[in-house]
């Protein structure tokens, strides 16, 4: 929806759009526009890329890989100035210099400088004011707040997620998942086991629920660590990114409703994904749609 234009004693101001309704397009191999929903261009500007919308904001950059910061009216609030800028959540953002990763907030102060690694396939975001990072040897996570200071004294060895990709755990709901020797469980805001490490797997809280794994099977647990749903349901390929099984929205939540391979750990290759078969569920699991094989 596009919102008036106003008039003002010192001339046009500049008004914008919902920044839902803006789309970034690559018009012709070269550069991008935001499209509106009627296949409009929403602004005159034209970059050599442009993001998604987050938060009301968009990241642009140049030919030079130096990025900047722009809302949704096309304005830029923060010129070109940063390589590889990525959003890193609650108004901060990530970037990265000779591998290294540090954090800005959005009037480009730099926050946090570049000391640290796992720029692989993933990137770090703060989330209930903290912010899991990797060492810059790749060996650990550690928890930061906004000003780079660690916030407990919890580490968690090894790296998460698969081919090479980087999974950075974020708190939910007060809990955050971690592991000891890839023995999952969650902590809270003090570093504290909340619930202690048993799983073979273990995703994000949402809505008071978490999906977690052993072998094949994965069930949904409260904050307690209480099973919350008596159905068990089948696991997925983690060769990707990890155990990255959805998390519930609006009360539902997609899952794979076969779990006759329970029994069998998922690295077994008698585990077979093909019996996959997807569907959508409540919160107390009832099946609420199955999609077509």
């Amino acid at each position: 929806m596009i919102m008036m234009v106003l008039l003002s004693a010192c001339g046009i101001q500049k008004k914008g759009f919902l920044s839902k309704d803006l789309t970034p397009k690559l018009i012709d191999g070269e550069h991008y526009v935001y499209i509106l929903p009627s296949g409009e261009e929403a602004f005159v500007e034209q970059f050599d890329y442009a993001s998604e919308f987050e938060d009301g904001y968009a990241i642009i950059c140049d030919s030079n890989e130096q990025c900047g910061i722009i809302d949704s009216t096309g304005t830029i609030i923060l010129p070109y100035s940063f390589p590889d800028l990525w959003f890193a959540g609650e108004g901060m953002y990530s970037f990265r210099k000779n591998n290294l990763i540090g954090f800005i907030d959005r009037n480009g102060n730099v926050r946090i400088p570049p000391i640290f690694g796992g720029d692989g396939g993933a990137r770090p975001r703060f989330s209930e004011g903290k912010c899991a990072v990797i060492d810059s040897t790749n060996s650990f996570y550690l928890f930061i707040d906004k000003n780079g200071s660690k916030v407990f004294d919890r580490v968690i060895e090894g790296t998460l997620g698969g081919a090479a990709t980087y999974y950075f755990p974020e708190f939910h709901q007060g809990l955050c998942v971690a592991h000891d020797k890839y023995r999952f469980g969650y902590i809270n805001h003090a570093g504290e086991w909340a619930i202690p490490p048993q799983f073979d797997q273990a995703h994000r809280f949402s809505e008071g629920l978490a999906a977690v794994r052993k072998k094949g099977l994965v069930m949904f647990i409260n904050a307690k660590g209480e099973r919350a749903i008596a159905r068990s349901f089948g696991a997925i390929d983690e060769g990707c990114c990890g155990f990255d099984y959805g998390y519930f929205q609006q009360g539902k939540v997609r899952v794979n409703l076969d779990s006759t391979q329970s029994d069998i750990d998922i690295d077994d290759p008698r585990y077979n994904y093909r019996k996959a078969q997807w569907g959508i569920i409540d919160k107390k699991g009832n099946v609420l749609e199955i999609e077509d094989p």
